[in-house]
């Protein structure tokens, strides 16, 4: 086999695979590989950054799918990260370049305190702005992952559990980390546990627009991410 061929069979083993994280028929679904279009995602930290970009490299920009990642800053919050699309979009020159791109907002619930008005806002925005939503931080998504997270947790819990998972201290996520948590873990364990989440709430009559506070542990990044990997896989 040519050195030229070889190589591109083993990127797309790469690509497949992704440690272990091919999403398999036990979840009782039947994937279908999709067009995932051009989508442009807001993100309040750099953690969920570094997660996001970690697939739009694999992905990479073609004729067919994109996928562009804004930071509004390393110590954003819910409130500063919205603000900080709806000013980005109002650019002319942003306006008509992302205009048909279908945008998100990535945020966790732990700031600011009136995070359930902030909520509402966005949803009625003009921007047409999907949400992903972590609550209490996009750590619980990086958890599941690694585990089932059904109980309420703080920070410090969280953080001690991905640090057993990692088998070293977990405080700021870098792109080695995520790198790891993604290809050690496996993306179709954290898919069906934030499903499952999901569904208890609805359940329960609790959705994102009015319980909010209920809803923790909760993560809704799955919407995006099995959309992700039904493209990649």
């Amino acid at each position: 086999m040519e050195l030229f061929q070889y190589l591109i069979m083993m990127k797309y083993w790469e690509v497949i695979v992704l440690g272990r994280t091919i999403l398999s028929g036990k979840r009782n679904k039947n994937t279908i590989p999709v067009n995932l279009g051009r989508i442009l995602i807001f993100c309040e930290g750099a953690t969920e950054k570094y997660y996001l970009e970690y697939f739009a490299d694999i992905i990479r920009k073609n004729k067919f799918n994109d996928i562009k990642v804004e930071i509004e800053s390393a110590n954003g919050n819910a409130s500063r990260v919205f603000h900080f699309a709806e000013a980005f979009l109002e650019d002319e020159n942003n306006n008509r370049k992302y205009h048909n791109y279908k945008k998100y907002l990535v945020f966790d619930c732990d700031a600011p305190p009136n995070i359930q008005k902030i909520i509402l806002q966005m949803l009625s925005s003009n921007d047409k702005l999907e949400l992903l939503i972590s609550n209490y931080l996009f750590e619980v998504w990086l958890l599941m992952h690694f585990e089932d997270v059904e109980t309420k947790m703080t920070k410090k819990e969280i953080y001690n559990r991905l640090s057993d998972h990692l088998k070293e201290t977990y405080g700021k996520a870098s792109q080695g980390i995520i790198r790891e948590i993604i290809q050690n873990g496996s993306v179709e364990d954290a898919i069906n546990n934030a499903e499952k989440l999901v569904n208890k709430y609805k359940v329960s009559g609790k959705d994102i627009k009015s319980n909010i506070g209920e809803m923790n542990p909760f993560s809704n990044m799955h919407f995006l991410i099995e959309q992700i990997m039904s493209v990649i896989s």
